[in-house]
């Protein structure tokens, strides 16, 4: 756990404790040419290098989540977007939320210690892939993120089952971490900015010469925030080791961990009043000075090992264990009520209950891939035939202390709940829920990449067969009774009968180059997504199915520089809505279909020597077109029939999008760079009842940055202004952990925000 003694302070002292480092030591780091052609030992080759300047460092031609292996983008037949590191430095970003705002149709329902939740083309994402590999969310393994040890995002647009099994089908995002440089690098990030924030990061790495082929890195970030909102702000700790070995150019075995301790008030946001978010002032929160702060720590360690077979052939294995073994959460949340959060008599007192939510989750997940190149009758395959194995257990608490006590929204008196409420929510005074749940999914997939016809053809076929399963047992007790315990819920999932589906997952597409610089394609992929559950007879619902068209236009219109304009059309069934011709309150049918289609644009990349760009649009029409019929007197379906029929999704925008430019004055990486660009967004609903609206929004953000020669070291320095225009506005909604009932609440987005950054480099 992360003490709560450090002060903030301590980000700086990190930072004059390295810059501190022994004469001799320092000498011995080499000095980095500034156009990047320092020697280095010949081993070094093996790995890659930095790029020369930062304009190349937009350049993303390529990316593996797609495919699993390296395919250019231009060939993939469908919608692959890239955030590079150097957008995340030039943007100063610190977090995955704010990251993937560079992405078309990705939206964020998450707070500032829950990192994972988010919408993709209208569908819920809970599941984050790292190195390919499944870092379960959802209650599995609800940890945030730090992009100090992030080479880059990939989104891969629409389901992507085929090679990674359950999976909703808007999309997966996948984090490519850092691996060592063919060169000694090292780097010392210092942050100070708004609202109390210091951050102190570093980027070690260096090759070792005396074992050839062996490099390690080591990276990570310490961050103590306050923020805009009362009580909230945190402390984040990241520490990410990696160490790579390649003794030839066939074979490759590296290994990396990382450790992620985070201490933060979650947020609850603020009440809805009506069809909006009440107009109050951001910085007021319904949460009291004495809440203990929560806390999240999680844990990943895995390897890749990579040996070719022969010039054509190779085999790859990869494994990774996540785990979250304590992710706890005190809170005084809202309590709300048809048809407010607020009491409907004098419309501003708040009901609040005491609540507690402990998880403990593991994830094992790995796979090996056989890849090999061969030709028939002209044509050039690059085909793929993999396996793949998770097995993922979660153990919940949730508690609450059965006492609400009321806030003022407009007139907050704070000190009313004392420290005896908390102790209640943890012992469950009120009520307990214990469940435990193991998941388990095992499967095969083939993939063929087919290349023809002057290799202008580019065909890609694939199929998965999945074998999953999902065991679960609950405890809860009420009204004072303790009795419900882990134990008891563990012992529940041992004798339950458990929930299997079995599915085939296909994908198929075309590109073809019409130009050198421009290619169309086309697209089919099914994804296999979560268990609904039992009927009221316990019969297993079976899975959530989505099926995706996508056609588009990819072009390279100048070197470096990619785009993709893509059309897609996405139907979700086999959604489990109520069943009300049963008596049971509880009984569930499959009847739910939704629907999401529109246009993604897709822009990325250098433009010339000084200029680059990172742009997207996105046009999204997302609704609900088969379930029971909707009665807008009776949203929820409290007091009767009602379901969402013809409802739009929530937090998903007609209109949205992003464009950030930079221009570089200087030669050779030294010199000023300057940048800004606008976001922006449509208003969306709130909630899929569609009872309330996220009002519209555009946000104006700007850097400018020097950077310098000190004693033949890289010096930069940075400032970064976000919200110039101080634009109120919201995020998303809390349709997760810690609302109680709908109708939920709104996150508010920070106001302007400036933050500073020195950096330097060895």
């Amino acid at each position: 756990m992360i003490s709560s003694r450090l002060s903030r302070g301590a980000s700086t002292g990190v930072l004059a404790l390295l810059l501190s480092l022994d004469a001799s030591a320092q000498e011995a780091l080499p000095t980095i040419d500034v156009a990047g052609e320092s020697t280095s030992a010949p081993s070094a080759s093996r790995f890659r290098g930095e790029p020369k300047t930062a304009q190349d460092g937009y350049v993303a031609k390529e990316a593996g989540s797609a495919t699993k292996t390296d395919t250019p983008l231009r060939e993939i037949p469908a919608s692959v977007n890239v955030v590079p590191k150097q957008v995340i430095i030039d943007q100063a970003l610190t977090s995955l939320v704010d990251a993937l705002e560079n992405v078309p149709g990705v939206r964020s329902n998450s707070n500032e210690l829950e990192g994972y939740n988010f919408k993709i083309r209208g569908f819920d994402s809970l599941y984050i892939y790292r190195n390919n590999l499944p870092i379960p969310g959802g209650g599995a393994n609800p940890s945030g993120f730090d992009t100090a040890n992030i080479e880059r995002i990939e989104v891969l647009k629409g389901p992507a089952s085929v090679l990674y099994g359950r999976a909703e089908p808007g999309g997966l995002i996948g984090i490519v971490t850092k691996e060592p440089l063919d060169k000694p690098r090292y780097v010392i990030d210092q942050q100070i900015g708004s609202f109390d924030h210091y951050r102190t990061s570093w980027d070690f790495s260096t090759p070792l010469p005396e074992v050839p082929g062996l490099a390690y890195r080591v990276s990570g970030a310490y961050q103590n925030n306050g923020s805009f909102r009362k009580f909230q702000g945190g402390e984040r700790v990241l520490i990410a080791p990696v160490i790579s070995y390649r003794p030839t150019e066939w074979t490759d075995f590296t290994i990396d961990g990382q450790f992620l301790g985070q201490k933060a008030q979650s947020d609850i946001g603020v009440p809805t009043i009506g069809s909006a978010p009440a107009n109050l002032p951001f910085y007021r929160s319904f949460q009291e000075p004495n809440d203990p702060r929560d806390h999240i720590e999680s844990f990943n360690i895995g390897y890749r090992f990579r040996q070719n077979l022969d010039e054509n052939w190779k085999v790859t294995n990869r494994f990774l264990f996540a785990a979250t073994p304590t992710m706890e959460k005190n809170m005084v949340t809202m309590f709300c009520g048809y048809p407010f959060c607020v009491d409907s008599t004098n419309m501003r007192n708040l009901p609040r209950i005491g609540e507690y939510q402990w998880v403990s989750g593991r994830t094992f997940a790995t796979n090996i891939d056989v890849e090999g190149k061969f030709t028939t009758f002209g044509a050039k395959h690059d085909f793929l035939f993999g396996l793949d194995y998770v097995n993922s257990l979660t153990d919940y608490y949730f508690a609450d202390n059965g006492g609400a006590s009321s806030i003022d929204i407009y007139n907050p008196i704070y000190g009313t709940v004392s420290p005896y409420a908390y102790f209640a929510s943890v012992a469950g005074v009120g009520s307990k829920y214990h469940s435990s749940e193991l998941q388990r999914q095992k499967a095969f997939y083939v993939q063929d990449q087919i290349t023809a016809l002057d290799d202008k053809a580019h065909l890609l076929l694939g199929v998965r067969y999945d074998v999953a399963d999902i065991t679960r047992g609950t405890s809860s007790s009420f009204g004072g009774d303790l009795s419900a315990s882990a134990d008891t819920a563990s012992a529940a999932r041992n004798h339950a009968k458990s929930r299997n589906d079995k599915a085939w997952s296909p994908r198929f597409g075309l590109v073809y180059d019409v130009l050198p610089e421009l290619s169309v394609y086309g697209s089919y992929s099914r994804s296999f997504g979560a268990n609904n559950g039992v009927d009221s007879n316990g019969v297993n619902l079976g899975p959530r199915r989505g099926a995706q068209w996508e056609v588009g236009l990819k072009a390279e219109p100048l070197e470096g520089l990619t785009a993709t304009l893509a059309f897609f059309q996405i139907t979700k069934s086999g959604i489990a809505t109520r069943d009300y011709t049963s008596p049971d309150p509880f009984a569930m049918k499959l009847a739910g279909l939704q629907r999401s289609r529109g246009i993604e644009l897709d822009v990325v990349g250098r433009i010339t020597d000084r200029w680059t760009v990172i742009a997207n649009y996105a046009h999204i029409d997302a609704k609900v077109i088969s379930d029971n019929w909707r009665d807008p007197l009776n949203p929820f379906g409290w007091f009767g029939p009602s379901g969402v029929y013809q409802n739009h999704l929530d937090n998903t925008p007609r209109h949205s999008g992003k464009v950030f430019l930079t221009y570089d004055f200087g030669e050779s990486g030294l010199g000023w760079r300057v940048g800004g660009g606008v976001t922006a967004s449509t208003h969306a609903w709130g909630d899929i009842q569609n009872t309330f609206v996220i009002p519209g929004w555009a946000r104006l953000d700007g850097f400018a940055s020097y950077t310098t020669l000190y004693e033949g070291h890289k010096v930069t320095a940075q400032l970064n202004l976000r919200n110039i225009t101080n634009t109120r506005y919201y995020t998303g909604v809390d349709n997760l952990l810690n609302y109680y009932n709908p109708p939920l609440s709104a996150l508010p987005a920070p106001p302007f925000t400036a933050i500073g950054t020195l950096r330097f480099e060895w």
